[in-house]
């Protein structure tokens, strides 16, 4: 339904067309004002025209009677100033008409050609431009119009055009009142529209006032038409400062111009990041985005600010997170692996990468405890920052694996003294909680451009190097060169042809015959790692000599071949066959396995076979690591089920002698580098002599590997050696050859 009535073209509502009516309050008094003035002007001058009828009786009619209507006029004006409502507005405004009306009405009673068109213009005059409503337009216009129709036709004769007359003022009038409903109706719809123009433009305004964005109206000067509350905010930061223009903002006056010259392009600017200065004269990190907008045929900008300071100090906190450790405060591994590929891309002199790796971390974690483990790695950290020099980079790689980055050495010269330094300082006593804590380390270095011109070669060479100096007795440094590469690859390479071995192969042990040197008899055997492939070759032990201590693979070969004694020896017994003792080698990584002694017994209860005819044989080396308190624990055990234990390959490592004191040896094997020659090189009889007599007084047996020849037996014979084993006696043989074997015989002069 529409607001407005298709008759008076005023609003149906009474309040609303109350409320259109004060908005015009000023307006209508205004124009009433301006009515009484014009109406005292032009009536006094139509006065001075009102003496043309001088000398006639009209004279005196028309005279006073517009003498009276400018009175009136006049007396209206005062009456203004109480106009403070649109009522009073109308109120005046009917008097006057009224009194007007008839004053004029006599003037017309003349009859002259003029009054005929007062007739007409004056109701006019009432409908269009008297301030009032429908009713007070429509009331005065006809009202007016009877008056001045009476007047006119007042005196006799009536005119014979009266019946024309009042029908063409009855049309005149019926216009009059289509024009002012008409003319209402504009009016209101303007005002409506006006209305809701302000409307939108208050809601607009408490828009704009009311985000949360910091928005900015800039000339292209810089200078500031309109900011909102939240840039006001932003920008005074808690002080007094008020933003004039946006050049007293920017720190850079180059990032303005950059933006300014964009815009002016026509280009939309998004997330233009710059540094924006504040009332307080802090710095924020602010992204902009401006449009250009015209304003009153003007063209400006339209800016929006988001303050990013937060953000970038948390990316910068997130960042330093994903590129830092920690535990230990220093770069991580994808932080180091970074900055050497840049330097290695940037690089035109020397530099280094260091891998450095702690010995024997696993044991102060299981020890001490995990915390004592991270009190070591953030103390070999601290370490590495006093020791290095401004510009080096230290990381940790992961685990108990630190990296050093050394840029701008001056020759691989430098290096040496370097890595002997950091040894030194990292292999310093260390102590947790009043305990001491072992703190050694491997190093493993590599050399740009001589051991690789990028990142992956350098890692590689000195992981290849950090290896060598593990392998080599730990707690040392060594550089990477070519030979280094070589052995690796012979290991990889014997390390990938174990795994398959394991995975596709089937292993098994051949028996070495050992014999009594008194006797001639065979009192045992060797059981030596062969393994048959699919195309017929036959691998040897040192075909993979790298997987046999192997933390991984050496155990598993070891277990592979102790299933397979087990199962030899329960089908020799089932044969009724007696082949003494079987001895079968262990290396370090099996004796450092938690539970190895115990499940090896626990095997042989199963297979209810004696620990009595078992022997393991051991070299030096698992006496020189640092789990010597395990492996002498595994010693034991087997020991104490009567297990025999073999020092193997005696005298060719850096064992002391007082390892045959400490841990449970029931046999010492003299290794065959030093029976070879013994009868023609005087040193080696006297280290085979030396050994024998050591292992009398202590009461320990002896077997003599390498035999090959009768002279070397009457030696050994001589010497006291109880066992040999060798070529001369014959070699290792398959389990189906043992058999036939014994039930020849060897004798102490060979088969």
């Amino acid at each position: 339904m529409t607001p407005l009535s298709p008759i008076t073209g005023e609003f149906r509502d009474r309040a609303k067309e109350a409320r259109f009516q004060a908005d015009r309050l000023g307006d209508s008094r205004r124009q009433a004002r301006l009515i009484f003035i014009l109406s005292v002007v032009l009536n006094a001058l139509f006065l001075f025209s009102d003496w043309r009828f001088a000398g006639t009786p009209h004279f005196w009619v028309a005279v006073p009677a517009r003498v009276a209507v400018i009175l009136w006029s006049l007396a209206c004006l005062p009456f203004c100033r109480h106009m403070t409502s649109f009522r009073a507005v109308e109120r005046i405004c009917f008097a006057w008409q009224a009194v007007t009306a008839i004053g004029v009405a006599f003037l017309v009673s003349s009859r002259s050609d003029i009054a005929i068109f007062v007739l007409v213009l004056l109701p006019t005059v009432f409908y269009l431009v008297v301030p009032t409503s429908f009713r007070g337009n429509v009331g005065g216009g006809l009202g007016c119009g009877v008056i001045l129709l009476i007047g006119y036709l007042w005196r006799a004769p009536l005119a014979p055009t009266l019946s024309g007359m009042i029908l063409a003022l009855l049309i005149l009038h019926c216009g009059m009142w289509i024009a002012v409903a008409r003319t209402n109706r504009l009016q209101r719809k303007e005002w409506m529209s006006g209305k809701e123009a302000e409307a939108a433009r208050d809601a607009l305004e408490r828009m704009f006032m009311a985000v949360p964005l910091p928005l900015l109206v800039t000339r292209r000067d810089g200078s500031v038409i309109r900011l909102n509350r939240a840039a006001a905010e932003a920008y005074a930061a808690g002080s007094n400062s008020t933003l004039t223009n946006v050049a007293q903002t920017y720190e850079d006056l180059s990032a303005r111009d950059a933006l300014f010259a964009q815009l002016e392009r026509g280009k939309a600017l998004d997330n233009f990041e710059c540094r924006l200065r504040r009332g307080d004269g802090s710095m924020r990190d602010i992204l902009l985005s401006s449009r250009e907008i015209v304003i009153d045929g003007e063209a400006c900008f339209m800016t929006s600010a988001v303050d990013i300071t937060d953000r970038k100090i948390a990316e910068q906190h997130l960042e330093r997170l994903a590129m830092s450790d920690p535990l230990t405060g220093l770069g991580n591994r994808s932080h180091f692996l970074e900055s050497l590929t840049r330097l290695a891309k940037a690089a035109t002199g020397h530099f280094a990468i260091l891998l450095i790796d702690l010995d024997d971390f696993k044991r102060v974690n299981d020890t001490a405890g995990h915390d004592a483990g991270d009190a070591l790695l953030a103390a070999v950290a601290e370490r590495l920052q006093h020791a290095l020099r401004p510009g080096d980079l230290a990381a940790r790689m992961g685990g108990d694996e630190f990296a050093v980055l050394l840029p701008a050495l001056r020759s691989a010269d430098d290096l040496p003294p370097i890595l002997s330094r950091l040894t030194h300082l990292l292999h310093a006593p260390l102590s947790y909680r009043g305990r001491p804590l072992d703190c050694r380390v491997s190093i493993g270095a590599a050399l740009f451009p001589a051991h690789g011109r990028d990142g992956t070669a350098l890692v590689k060479h000195a992981d290849i190097a950090l290896y060598h100096a593990k392998n080599s007795g730990r707690g040392r440094a060594t550089v990477f060169h070519s030979a280094l590469l070589d052995s690796w690859q012979q290991e990889s390479a014997m390390l990938d042809r174990a795994r398959h071995i394991l995975a596709e192969e089937e292993p098994c042990p051949w028996y070495q015959p050992k014999v009594s040197l008194e006797s001639g008899a065979i009192v045992g055997f060797e059981a030596l790692f062969r393994c048959r492939t699919r195309d017929g070759s036959l691998v040897m032990p040192g075909d993979i000599k790298a997987a046999f201590e192997h933390p991984e693979l050496g155990p598993a070969i070891t277990q592979r071949m102790i299933d397979c004694v087990i199962r030899d020896c329960l089908a020799w017994r089932m044969e009724g066959i007696d082949v003494g003792q079987i001895a079968f080698n262990v290396s370090d990584a099996d004796l450092n396995e938690e539970g190895f002694a115990e499940r090896l017994l626990e095997r042989l209860r199963e297979a209810d076979l004696p620990p009595s005819m078992i022997e393991v044989e051991v070299t030096e080396s698992v006496f020189m690591g640092r789990n010597s308190e395990r492996v002498a624990h595994a010693l034991r055990v087997l020991s104490d089920e009567d297990i025999s234990i073999a020092l193997d390959d005696f005298g060719t490592g850096y064992a002391s002698l007082s390892h045959l004191k400490q841990f449970p040896i029931d046999i010492i094997k003299i290794d065959r580098g030093f029976v070879r020659d013994l009868e023609t090189d005087p040193e080696d009889a006297a280290i085979v002599r030396a050994v024998l007599n050591l292992a009398y007084s202590l009461g320990i047996r002896t077997v003599a590997e390498g035999v090959e020849n009768q002279q070397q037996i009457d030696y050994l014979r001589t010497g006291g050696c109880h066992y040999g084993q060798g070529f001369h006696f014959g070699p290792a043989i398959p389990f189906e050859e043992v058999q036939p074997l014994l039930g020849r015989g060897i004798s102490a002069t060979g088969q």
